[in-house]
């Protein structure tokens, strides 16, 4: 190629290079052209790319300041222990209950423990040791108590003149609510009412007389045995006896209502609902006579005497004075006339009686220490 030649194409080849180079500018002006199709891959594209992006979760920062305090758990205010109340033990020497026996005595402390003192042949003034009752009833020579539970508990002989009759061994599987020693046999109440009796059926002569078997159709609320026959109030305030009726000891008034009972060797004695007495049966020393326009609160029968007590606690007696054998008087029908008493209990030829400080009273014969001089 000549010189003109390649000056020529050179100068061609630089015209097309601007021509395409001012092209390429004026497409950038005018900006991309995109279709329809082309503008919805885009967005799509843009979209999905979005949709992967993992969302970012802010970590909150607390600077020291801005961290709340605990409150402290509060200490609790110790709590003081109620100062206990001091219980004032029971008075060792004060007696809460008495029962007076043909010739012995006994008495249950504040405690419950028993005291008896006066005969004790038959160990009928030897209760066992450790035993708390809530009741006791002294018999010829026997003794009968019943603990808390209601359970009974007897101690003394248990035979007639050598013969064994049982009335100190009481049922093991009974609980009562009230007991009464008579001379060779013993009743109790269950909680139900109903009398259960032990020992002896007959008198010291031998004869049948029934004193310890009770109607079992009837149910009572207090009960009293006496020598050879035994007595029981019912709820209604009518009486009811059973046993030996040789000297009418066992027929009770049939009419009137009473509210307490006490059997004797061989007579009987009651309250009415007015606090009047009546008494049947054996009167040869008067005992069955009480004195008339008398009011009472409580009555106890012995062997051949009466003892009551008026509502304000003055004692009241009658009935023989002396020792039937040989006269000799004994004044267990002859009670202080200055004291005052919350119960009173007669026996063979002595009474005793309970002061409202717990202490004992006893008049009559103290031939075995059954009735110490007041203290």
């Amino acid at each position: 190629m000549s010189l003109c030649s390649a000056f020529i194409t050179k100068s061609i080849i630089a015209i097309l290079a601007a021509v395409m180079l001012f092209s390429a500018l004026a497409c950038q002006d005018q900006g991309p052209t995109s279709t329809p199709d082309t503008q919805a891959t885009i967005d799509a594209s843009v979209n999905a790319t979005i949709a992967v992006l993992p969302t970012a979760v802010p970590t909150l920062v607390s600077s020291p300041t801005d961290t709340p305090t605990p409150n402290p758990t509060p200490t609790p205010t110790p709590t003081s222990a109620p100062t206990p109340i001091p219980t004032e033990a029971p008075d060792p020497t004060k007696l809460t209950a008495i029962s007076s026996g043909d010739y012995h005595t006994c008495a249950l402390r504040a405690d419950g423990s028993p005291v008896c003192r006066g005969r004790n042949n038959g160990s009928q003034s030897s209760p066992p040791a450790g035993e708390k009752f809530t009741a006791i009833s002294n018999g010829g020579f026997h003794t009968c108590a019943l603990r808390a539970i209601g359970s009974p508990v007897c101690w003394g002989s248990n035979s007639i003149f050598g013969a064994y009759v049982g009335q100190a061994s009481p049922p093991t599987d009974e609980r009562f609510i009230a007991i009464s020693s008579g001379d060779y046999h013993t009743c109790a109440l269950r909680a139900d009412g109903l009398p259960i009796c032990w020992g002896s059926n007959s008198d010291f002569l031998g004869d049948y007389t029934g004193q310890a078997s009770p109607p079992w159709d009837k149910t009572f609320i207090a009960i009293s045995c006496g020598a050879s026959h035994t007595c029981a109030l019912r709820a209604d305030g009518s009486l009811v006896c059973w046993g030996d009726d040789l000297a009418g000891q066992s027929s009770p008034p049939a009419s009137g209502k009473f509210t307490a009972i006490s059997s004797g060797d061989s007579h009987t004695c009651a309250l009415r609902a007015d606090g009047s007495p009546a008494c049947w049966g054996w009167d040869k020393y008067g005992q069955a006579s009480p004195p008339a326009g008398e009011v009472f609160t409580s009555i106890s029968s012995g062997d051949r005497h009466t003892c009551a007590l008026r509502s304000e606690g003055t004692p009241v007696c009658w009935g023989n004075n002396r020792d039937i054998v040989f006269g000799n008087y004994f004044g267990q029908a002859s009670p202080p006339s200055d004291e005052r008493f919350t119960a009173v209990s007669s026996g063979g030829d002595h009474t005793c009686a309970l002061r409202a400080d717990g202490s004992l009273v006893c008049w009559g014969s103290n031939e075995y220490g059954q009735a110490p001089p007041p203290p």
